[in-house]
Parts: structure tokens; C-alpha cells; sequence
């Protein structure tokens, strides 16, 4: 009898330490990092540089996808911010061949975009905003032209991003 109610505590102590390293691994992957988001930030910088110089340069000068006014957006509204990262994930990056930089910056952009709605709550919308749907339309009637537009503008969108996660 003893012997089974050692068992039993052993068991529940088990399962007490189980359920505490759950619960601090969820916690832990849904908590704010600013340093991850200033590190992961950073790290694109590289790899977007390196992406850039291996795909044919960026032609049309007479348009562009990212607009001053869309940098207001993206700085004050949540919405923006996370349709435009998903639009670079979804349509630019999955546009492009396979290959490191390709699943790098698509990883990176997906932990960035985790970490700042971790940091600030945004309430999601189901609704594209007119700045992403204007975006989207320019990319899509440039073609395969608007892939490399878009690549070439991350040295536009990359501050952006930057200068958010600094205020």
C-alpha cells in the first residue's frame, strides 16, 4: 500500500513537472523579444543586400511599390505592418526560386512579423487595407518584373522596419 502511494506522488510529481515545462515553453514563445526583433532585423539587412546583388537589377524607376505615404501607414497602423510583411512572405519570397537567402529571408520576415504582434497586439483584420491592395496591384501587373521591384525596394522597407522597432 505504501509503495503504491509512492508511485502515485512520483506520478503526480512527474506530471506536475511536465505540465510546468509546457506551460514555459508556450509562455516563452509567445512572449515579447525585443532583442530577437532588433537581431532579426539586423541579420536582413545582410542577407536582403546579398539577395539584391543576386537578382537582375530593378529597371523601372518611374514607379514604386513602397510610397511615403505607405511608411505613415506601416508606422501607425498594425494592420498594414502585417499584411505588408505577409505580402513579402507570401508573393515576393514565394516567388523566387528555391535557395537559402529565399527560405532565410522568408523565415526571418515570419519571426519578425511573430515577435512585433507578440510585442504589440494587433487585432486581426480580415480585410486588406488600401495601401497593401494597391501594393499588390502594381506587383501583380508588373509580373515577374515585380518581384525584383519589390526585392530591390527592401532597402526601402528594411528601415521602415528598423525605425519601428526603435520607438
Amino acid at each position: 500500500m505504501r509503495q503504491y502511494s509512492l508511485c502515485r506522488s512520483g506520478f503526480l510529481l512527474v506530471l506536475l513537472y511536465l505540465f510546468n515545462e509546457v506551460n514555459e515553453a508556450s509562455s516563452s514563445k509567445n512572449s515579447c523579444r525585443k532583442g530577437m526583433l532588433s537581431k532579426v532585423s539586423e541579420n536582413l539587412y545582410v542577407k536582403a543586400t546579398t539577395l539584391i546583388a543576386s537578382i537582375p537589377k530593378d529597371l523601372i524607376k518611374n514607379r514604386r511599390l513602397l510610397k511615403k505615404a505607405t511608411k505613415k501607414l506601416f508606422m501607425k497602423n498594425c494592420s498594414v505592418r502585417d499584411q505588408l510583411l505577409s505580402f513579402y512572405v507570401k508573393n515576393v519570397f514565394g516567388g523566387l526560386r528555391s535557395g537559402s537567402d529565399r527560405v532565410y529571408m522568408v523565415s526571418a520576415f515570419q519571426t519578425l512579423q511573430e515577435n512585433l504582434s507578440n510585442c504589440l497586439p494587433c487585432a486581426p483584420s480580415s480585410r486588406v487595407t488600401m495601401a497593401v491592395k494597391k501594393i499588390k496591384q502594381m506587383f501583380d501587373k508588373l509580373g515577374e518584373k515585380g518581384i525584383y521591384k519589390a526585392i530591390s525596394e527592401l532597402d526601402i522597407l528594411l528601415p521602415w522596419i528598423q525605425t519601428y522597432i526603435e520607438t
